[in-house]
Formats: C-alpha cells, structure tokens, sequence
C-alpha cells in the first residue's frame, strides 16, 4: 500500500474519533448500537494500518539487509561486487 493510501486511511480514522466523539456527547451512550458500529469501523481500520506498517517495516529491514547495486558503465560487476560485499550475478 502506497502513502496516499496510508494517509488516507488515518484521514479517514480521524473522521470517524470525531464522529465518536460527536454521537458519545449526543447519544450518552456508549453501548449505543450506532456508536459500536462506528467503533467497529475504526478498529477495523487500525488493524490496518498496523498490517500495513508492519510490512513496511518487513520490506525496509529486507532492503537494509538485501541491498541492491546498479551497475554503473565504468565498472564491472566483479568490481562492484568487491566494493559493496554484495552478490551479483551476470548475464550472457
């Protein structure tokens, strides 16, 4: 998922705490039927955005473990294998 995506999600968290927030001080309530489905919605949304970072870190402590070179054309792959300790492949 994409940051836009991820901000998107927290926009859309934010909107409903205040619409809690709104119905808690309406309704009086917080076993109201519609205050538990709004809550519902947001649980579901936080459960989310924490499957989602967690991938994010999962997918920046692979990179930082597993980076990868790009070739530049002064130098060859065994050159750039020496310098950076990574593996590098060629192909014929």
């Amino acid at each position: 998922m994409t940051t836009l995506e991820t901000t998107e999600l927290i926009t859309r968290l934010q909107q409903l705490q205040s619409r809690l927030c709104e119905m808690a001080d309406d309704l009086g309530n917080l076993t109201d039927p519609e205050i538990v489905a709004v809550s519902e919605e947001a649980d579901r949304l936080i459960v989310q955005l924490q499957r989602l970072r967690k991938e994010e870190s999962q997918l920046r402590k692979l990179n930082s473990v597993c980076p990868v070179s790009v070739l530049s054309a002064s130098q060859s792959a065994e050159e750039v294998g020496k310098q950076s300790r990574t593996f590098s492949l060629k192909h014929s």
